[in-house]
């Protein structure tokens, strides 16, 4: 958006030169009788009639009124023309919805079609009058040729300059799409031109409005042609960004590459993300500005938006546009931190809950065009699509990495993190300790095996109480459990084990008497350990597995439970074999 300081330096040159250019053209190239003339008034209607029927190319919107435009230029002089073309602008910018913030494109639009018609016509006139002066006909073909390219390459170039000199804004390369659709247009601008003067001095008055006609049918088809062409770009740009958005396998990278992808294809320049929690809080999790980069994190601050209302509103419509910001609801006024007009709310949902939702917010009015949201609807339904498919996803891959009933990594997991562990520090020391619960079989039959399930969760989260940084602990079947330390020694190792073993004798754990009344009873259990430590004992991981489940069966379980062993030379070491390590502990 053009700052305040220049839309009032556009207002000021454009009131203060547009008058002045409107007088010299009227003593060069006109009199009072062409007010007088009825035809004038049927072209400035024919001109307000093409302005109606806007042409939208790559964003730009232009319109076919140069045959008209011509063609009162040739009949009635430069004055007309530009008078023409100013009621023209004003009309059209009135059909597209200019709205108050943007109304500098007024004078700005008015004084730049001025300037063209101006240097156009002075072309016109000298070529005409140089080459074609002495010439039988009425009109030279060459002469209008030269004049609709002048005219052309003028407007093209003075909008060049002013969006990117003067708005400050990406124009792209001057000989684009929309100069070169001009440039052809001269193709059917100049016949027609000329079928409207031939009929204006055949039928006068009623020969204008029959040359409407034609003008009017090829104005709609290029409108419909290029309505569908657009259609076209959006679902190919659409088409291409679902096929990326179903190769990412997580949430977060969906929506990072959706945040990115957005402004290429849609109007924003602010995009807000908000995530539900499973007790309806919602939260914002991101505001990203278009041009920075993506920072999607866990947010702690709790938005005003009612999670039911929204749920409710969610179930029957799928998305809630405002066109400006008097439309706005008092949550969304709270949310928006930066200068907004448009705003475009998108749910994500899946077929079981809402997900979250997406905050589009654009400094323009009435940006999403009911053309814009048919499209969009396609894509978000990409989006929800991609989201499930990553949920499922994560969720297969958490399933396939945790233990069911303790939520700590299961063996298949941790193997892996050791393997890449040592992969990436193949000379880093780390030691592991395998843990297994002594006379766990009692607590099964004594009071079954529901019971046993509650023990090993209990157990579970204390042994989860001794876990810092790289540390990993996993499950690793029946009632073991195994507990991965990295730059650890034996000692530090040993040292750890003991405080865990301690601290497992000293807990009472609570459980249900499920072969009883399932009252509470109160449960009592020790645990034998076995440890091992790469490389000072091992030379692979698999060997290292071994050495741990061995200290633990013989230096352990097989010599009175309730000890921590491992190997030392071949020989088993455990608790009682190392008193200053326990008085220690």
């Amino acid at each position: 958006m053009l700052s305040k300081k220049k839309q009032y330096i556009t207002w000021i040159v454009g009131l203060g030169l547009s008058p002045f250019l409107f007088l010299i053209a009227f003593r060069s190239t006109a009199s009072i009788e062409l007010f007088m003339n009825p035809s004038f008034y049927l072209f400035i209607c024919l001109g307000i009639i093409v302005s109606l029927f806007p042409i939208e190319i790559k964003g730009t919107t232009i319109f076919l009124i140069n045959s008209v435009g011509m063609a009162i230029f040739v009949s009635h002089g430069l004055f007309a023309e530009m008078i023409l073309m100013t009621i023209a602008t004003i009309v059209l910018l009135f059909r597209i919805g200019v709205t108050k913030e943007d109304s500098y494109r007024f004078p700005l639009n008015i004084l730049m079609f001025q300037i063209v018609s101006i240097l156009s016509a002075n072309i016109y006139y000298i070529v005409d009058s140089t080459f074609f002066s002495s010439t039988s006909y009425t009109y030279s073909i060459l002469s209008l040729i030269i004049y609709s390219m002048s005219h052309t390459t003028f407007n093209d170039f003075l909008l060049y300059l002013i969006s990117t000199k003067w708005q400050k804004k990406y124009y792209g390369n001057f000989f684009e799409l929309e100069y070169f659709f001009s440039l052809f247009s001269i193709i059917y601008t100049i016949p027609i031109t000329l079928i409207i003067l031939y009929l204006d001095d055949l039928y006068s008055t009623l020969g204008i409005v029959i040359a409407a006609l034609p003008l009017i049918v090829i104005s709609l088809s290029f409108k419909l042609y290029f309505f569908s062409d657009s259609q076209n770009q959006y679902l190919a740009e659409i088409n291409s960004l679902a096929v990326k958005l179903t190769g990412k396998n997580t949430v977060n990278e969906i929506i990072e590459l959706y945040l990115k992808s957005w402004s290429n294809i849609f109007p924003a320049d602010t995009i807000y993300f908000f995530t539900t929690s499973d007790d309806e809080e919602i939260s914002r999790t991101c505001a990203y500005r278009v041009g920075n980069n993506v920072s999607l994190k866990d947010s702690t601050v709790k938005t005003s938006f009612n999670y039911k209302a929204l749920e409710n509103f969610w179930a029957h419509n799928d998305m809630i546009v405002y066109h400006n910001s008097n439309e706005w609801s008092e949550s969304i006024r709270k949310e928006i931190d930066y200068p907004a007009e448009s705003v475009l709310i998108l749910p994500i949902k899946n077929s079981e809950n809402l997900f979250g939702f997406f905050i589009m917010t654009d400094p323009k009015r009435n940006v999403y065009t009911k053309k814009i949201l048919s499209v969009v609807r396609v894509l978000h339904n990409y989006l929800n699509i991609a989201i499930e498919n990553a949920q499922n996803f994560e969720k297969l891959q958490t399933n396939s990495r945790t233990d069911h009933l303790t939520g700590l990594a299961n063996i298949r997991s941790f193997e892996l993190h050791l393997e890449h562990f040592n992969q990436i520090s193949p000379d880093t020391r780390f030691s592991i300790i395998i843990i297994d619960l002594d006379y766990f079989k009692d607590v099964n039959d004594s009071y079954g095996h529901q019971a046993g399930n509650e023990l090993l969760k209990q157990v579970a989260t204390l042994l989860n109480t001794f876990i810092y940084d790289q540390e990993k602990l996993a499950r690793y079947g029946g009632e073991e459990f195994i507990y991965f330390l990295p730059d650890k020694s034996t000692e530090e190792a040993f040292e750890l084990a003991e405080n865990i073993r301690s601290e497992i004798e000293n807990t009472v754990f609570n459980t249900h008497n499920y072969l009883g009344e399932r009252g509470i009873v109160n449960v009592n259990i020790t645990a034998s350990m076995g440890l091992a430590t790469y490389p000072d004992q091992c030379s692979n991981i698999k060997e290292l597995l071994t050495l741990a489940d061995r200290a633990m069966y013989i230096g352990s379980k097989q010599n009175g439970r309730n000890k921590v062993a491992f190997l030392n030379g071949g020989d088993i070491v455990d608790s009682g074999d190392i008193p200053e390590l326990q008085s220690n502990v």
